[in-house]
């Protein structure tokens, strides 16, 4: 047992590249049994165009539902402070959602879309680290993982 560490990987959008658009296989988080909170890393390859949720133009944001499929909606605070340039690769950004405050079962990063890249695609990938000290995983698939390696 792992003391103190308590953290599981989700993918919450598989490596992808897109064109003008939104980058399919955006996934919904399950927060049940997680009380400390939820940090997304937003990770960008080459891109070709700016990316933001709904539209390029819009900050990256997380909503959330008391479904899985129901009408999400805006997390107050949960989004960057705008949306990311076409000129950011490389760069990961973050939104951590603290669960100990009232929020709801389900989240997700809301449409993640990129703009126009004059038929050069962008390449971004989303991890949500459910964090919660309580959980102490051992096993590669507890943390959300092909393979773990424990020092």
């Amino acid at each position: 047992m792992i003391e103190q560490l308590g953290i599981s990987v989700v993918s919450a959008l598989p490596p992808v590249s897109k064109d003008n658009g939104d980058f399919d296989g955006n996934a919904v988080i399950d927060t049940h049994g997680i009380k400390t909170g939820v940090l997304y890393l937003i990770q960008c390859g080459s891109l070709a165009a700016a990316v933001g949720s709904v539209a390029e133009a819009n900050a990256i944001k997380v909503q959330e539902c008391d479904t899985a499929d129901g009408e999400f909606t805006d997390i107050e605070g949960a989004a960057l402070s705008g949306p990311i340039a076409g000129d950011k690769d490389g760069k990961v950004y973050g939104i951590f959602v603290n669960l100990r405050k009232s929020h709801k079962r389900y989240q997700k990063v809301a449409a993640p879309h990129v703009g126009d890249g004059s038929g050069t695609a962008s390449l971004l990938s989303i991890l949500a680290l459910r964090i919660d000290p309580q959980i102490a995983p051992e096993l590669a698939a507890d943390f959300g993982l092909e393979e773990v390696v424990l020092a």
